[in-house]
């Protein structure tokens, strides 16, 4: 193993240069979702694995969504490790704050900017040249190495990785996954937070505005039912003993910071409201997505059960589109985890705690299968106006995916 850590060490210094030039590259590729047109993104990654000789296929749902799988086996028996990243976005619209392009994949100040630095093409890169570099050790190494990368997580995952479990699951299953999602340096995640998220389309007749008594206010009955949604996080958490010791562990509050309190509750958005027609007339329409994201410990039955109870006391309202993340994790001592904290370590790093992050990711879908699946990525900007990552951070995730893998499969 010491020789093995040795050359990747190698190789990744000596190829630094290339490794932030495909990342910056990765980041113009424009990716956001939505749309969710990925294309350009995608043919960036398989040009690169095109040039190490590095054979893969795509599974796609749909042509301008493109998933791909990409493995090689050592033909020694041994275990099946699998990086996954997705290439999808948030989207840069018009939010205030950006002092550049959102896509220039700047390198600047010793940073990487652009929209879905954090969110996941860091991670990303870091993990398609960890498998690179560990299919020219092939002979050195044991089992078999994947590579996932897809589109559509930011919307749950249904036409990229979930998909991909429908149409070749054998090929999906591991033993264990990587993935560079935005955490903290200082921790692994082992599992997330659920979510269920839903539609409120509230109907009324409709009126001129002088005339009340003919019509109730659309606008004014759903912003009553996102009043009345409020009651959801009353909903008791019941968190098992074990998961409770790690969530209030004291390294653990000290990493999620000003999160550690929302970590166990359930937490409530309304993200997009529309209606109305125009300002002299009783809105006849409108239209909002709500989102609870639930923590360990929390039944999502439960919550859906009392949403349509809340939405139920209005005539004029339905629920529509419903959809549910229930919250899931894995085991936070299974071997992969323990080797990534070792990593981490010997790297010259603090020893990263494990936790469990507010966010969701691909990984439910292993994670749902009893499939250890842990993210260590870089601090989390997703969202955020002049989103970057540092490039001692985005070097330390390459080292990290590398040598992590390499030491599981050399067992």
């Amino acid at each position: 193993m010491n020789e093995i850590r040795q050359q990747i060490l190698e190789w990744i210094a000596r190829d630094e240069k290339d490794l932030i030039r495909f990342f910056s590259q990765l980041v113009q590729c424009k990716s956001p979702n939505p749309p969710g047109d990925t294309t350009a993104a995608m043919r960036h990654v398989q040009h690169f694995l095109k040039e190490q000789n590095l054979a893969y296929r795509e599974v796609n749902a749909r042509d301008t969504w493109p998933n791909m799988i990409a493995s090689f086996d050592t033909g020694r028996p041994g275990r099946h490790l699998m990086f996954n990243g997705h290439l999808d976005v948030f989207p840069a619209s018009n939010q205030p704050g950006w002092t550049d392009d959102p896509w220039s994949g700047k390198v600047a100040d010793g940073r990487i900017w652009g929209r879905g630095t954090g969110d996941m093409k860091a991670g990303l890169t870091a993990s398609i040249f960890a498998y690179a570099y560990l299919s020219r050790l092939r002979d050195q190494l044991k089992g078999k190495i994947s590579l996932t990368v897809v589109s559509d997580e930011e919307n749950g995952g249904e036409f990229g990785v979930g998909y991909m479990f429908k149409k070749i699951e054998q090929e999906m299953s591991a033993d264990c996954v990587i993935s560079g999602e935005s955490t903290t340096p200082r921790g692994v995640a082992f599992g997330g937070k659920g979510n269920i998220q839903f539609i409120v389309q509230v109907a009324t007749p409709g009126a001129h505005a002088s005339a009340p008594f003919k019509s109730a206010n659309a606008i004014r009955i759903a912003s009553d039912i996102i009043r009345d949604l409020d009651d959801l996080a009353s909903i008791p958490v019941h968190v098992p003993e074990k998961m409770a010791l790690i969530l209030n562990d004291p390294k653990v509050q000290e990493l999620m910071g000003a999160g550690a309190e929302y970590i166990s509750k359930t937490t409530l958005n309304a993200g997009t409201i529309h209606g109305g027609a125009k300002v002299n007339v009783i809105a006849s329409d409108c239209a909002f997505e709500f989102e609870a994201r639930i923590p360990i410990g929390v039944d999502p039955d439960a919550v859906v059960e009392r949403a349509r109870a809340i939405v139920a006391r209005y005539p004029e309202a339905v629920i529509t589109s419903l959809s549910v993340a229930p919250p899931d994790y894995c085991d936070p001592t299974a071997e992969l985890a323990t080797v990534l904290q070792d990593t981490v370590e010997s790297l010259g790093r603090p020893r990263p705690v494990m936790f469990v992050s507010s966010a969701l990711s691909d990984c439910k879908y292993w994670r749902d299968r009893g499939i250890p699946a842990f993210w260590y990525g870089p601090t989390p900007v997703a969202g955020t106006a002049n989103e970057s990552v540092s490039i001692d951070e985005f070097l330390n995730l390459v080292r990290v995916h590398s040598l992590a893998a390499a030491r599981y499969l050399c067992k």
